[in-house]
């Protein structure tokens, strides 16, 4: 078992590199195809990969003691599935250990394999049964049910079963939302099915790109055929332990449930390739993990009809910024917000992509556009402001910055963030000083820990006069982040003006090592050839010259 193929399986199944560690465990298996340990790493991880031979490694997994796991029940089940043998499919997903993740989705995987053998009756009362009325999945059951009894031609008792489901659903649910809503068009409610599908979509920013397109798939069920039933059965699971790793603890806990989660999804895919919720999803959490090329060739299986394509577009532009391929990241997003003028979402990503790129202008427009649609949609938050003050504030525009700022701040009066840019702002220039400082001492109290206000704070106390009471703090935001040339920058200027000048020089000899933003260079440069000509000089000259980097 220590042969290299092994242990490079090994290393890159620690690392979640599926695809090359079903590689290496296949070819160690080849070599010896009688080691229970190396068929089962051999089987899980080209399972997880999405391989095609996952169905033949399972097989073989499944011969050795021990063999029968949750995961070789799903891919031999769902290999029946695919071929049409129901029965054993059911068989197969039977086999599968009893914990609170089977018992969710056991009744949902029976019901569509009975419905598979044309028993949709059966399927049904199996999902409305009293033990399935008493488990929290209870609403997504009676959804699947309504699928079934759809695709069973029964119409009016899908009505009453997608009625129930969202009367008891606790917020709004995609499938149920496209489901019911071709219910309601095919009995002549087109309205209802309109108003209800523009409900989904006005409160969800991501959805709302794709608002034209799921309008029109209104005439057409999600679901046509008992595979697709199956693969969302998968993704229901998915999206639910994808819940509980965001509520999770950061580290190994949140980690083993997004492979969890993304194993669910690549059983979705198998069933139902193009399924584009299942992409979306698989790419994000691919994406947390740390496999972004990954998560690129998910989104590449949406096919271009599919009604969600442009939040997978969407999703592939904030990919490319993230793999650096900007100027692809940039065509994708000038395209939507083109198309979609009136949605707040490419807008502002395009403007967080030019400022990334310190285009200001582009910048600008872009979070321009997208505070006009904000506000015809009644949907205007205060970052959304924030970030086009700080376009106009590095572009030289503090007039334009400070209206959207303050604006800002009527609306959330308390955010420290709004209080410290807007007080450091001021402090810079000069202006209103005293406000400035009490802004800022209000912004520390509501965030204490926060070495960008402590830092803000300082400078002003600082450049009000209250040297010794600065220098404490600005000691404590170098302290905080010991690499930030700026904060470097002041505590060297309130050390030459507590006479404590040679500090002060190795303080801006610092600064000048962190790469500095130009302007803050500009200033570093200043004050060593300052202090060079004036070696006696009490106090360093400063500008009221912005602009200065945004904190």
């Amino acid at each position: 078992m220590d042969t290299p193929d092994f242990l490079v399986g090994l290393v890159a199944s620690h690392a979640d590199d599926y695809a090359t560690a079903a590689k290496a465990f296949s070819t160690a298996l080849s070599r010896d195809p009688n080691d229970p340990e190396i068929a089962r790493q051999a089987f899980t991880q080209s399972a997880l990969a999405g391989n095609p031979d996952a169905v033949a490694l399972a097989r073989e997994s499944a011969k050795h003691p021990g063999g029968r796991t949750i995961l070789t029940a799903f891919v031999i089940g769902n290999d029946a599935a695919l071929h049409n043998r129901w029965e054993d499919a059911a068989a197969a997903y039977k086999t599968m250990p009893g914990d609170a993740l089977t018992r969710l989705l056991a009744p949902l995987l029976q019901a569509w394999c009975l419905a598979g053998e044309h028993k949709s009756a059966d399927a049904i009362r199996l999902l409305t049964s009293p033990p399935a009325s008493a488990s929290p999945a209870m609403p997504f059951y009676l959804v699947h049910a309504g699928l079934i009894a759809s695709l069973n031609g029964d119409t009016i008792l899908a009505g009453r079963l997608y009625d129930d489901a969202r009367r008891q659903m606790p917020g709004r649910d995609l499938l149920l939302t496209r489901a019911w809503g071709n219910w309601l068009w095919q009995s002549g409610r087109q309205t209802e099915a309109h108003d209800l599908m523009r409900q989904m979509t006005s409160t969800d920013t991501a959805l709302a790109i794709a608002a034209p397109e799921l309008q029109a798939a209104l005439t057409s069920p999600p679901v046509t055929a008992p595979v697709q039933g199956l693969a969302h059965a998968y993704l229901l699971v998915a999206f639910l332990m994808h819940q509980q790793a965001e509520h999770a603890d950061e580290g190994d806990g949140q980690q083993q449930i997004n492979i969890a989660s993304s194993m669910m999804l690549r059983m979705a895919l198998t069933l139902d390739p193009p399924l584009a919720i299942a992409r979306l999803m698989l790419a994000e959490i691919e994406q947390d993990l740390g496999h972004k090329d990954v998560a690129e060739t998910v989104l590449k299986g949406v096919p271009p009809t599919d009604p969600l394509t442009r939040v997978v577009q969407y999703r592939r532009a904030l990919l490319d910024d993230a793999l650096g391929n900007i100027p692809a990241a940039r065509q994708i997003l000038e395209s939507l917000a083109h198309d979609e003028p009136q949605q707040v979402l490419p807008s502002r990503a395009l403007g967080t992509l030019l400022f990334e790129q310190k285009d200001w202008t582009g910048a600008i427009t872009a979070f321009s556009r997208a505070v006009d649609a904000a506000r015809a949609s009644h949907s205007l938050e205060w970052t959304l402001l924030f970030e086009r003050a700080a376009a106009y504030e590095r572009m030289g525009n503090w007039a334009r910055a400070e209206t959207d700022l303050e604006e800002a701040r009527k609306t959330m009066p308390d955010e420290p963030l709004l209080l410290n840019f807007l007080g450091y702002g001021w402090i810079q220039r000069g202006i209103h000083e005293k406000d400035a400082v009490t802004l800022l001492e209000r912004a520390l109290a509501l965030d204490p820990d926060d070495a960008a206000i402590r830092d803000s704070l300082g400078w002003a106390w600082l450049r009000t006069g209250n040297v010794r009471k600065a220098a404490e703090l600005l000691e404590q935001a170098a302290e905080q982040t010991p690499l930030d040339p700026e904060v470097n920058y002041h505590l060297g200027v309130a050390y030459w003006d507590l006479g404590r000048k040679s500090e002060a020089i190795d303080q801006w000899n610092v600064a000048l090592g962190l790469k500095p933003e130009p302007d803050d260079l500009v200033r570093i440069q200043n004050a060593l050839a300052f202090v060079k000509s004036s070696p006696k000089a009490d106090t360093i000259p400063l500008e009221n010259a912005p602009p200065v980097p945004v904190k």
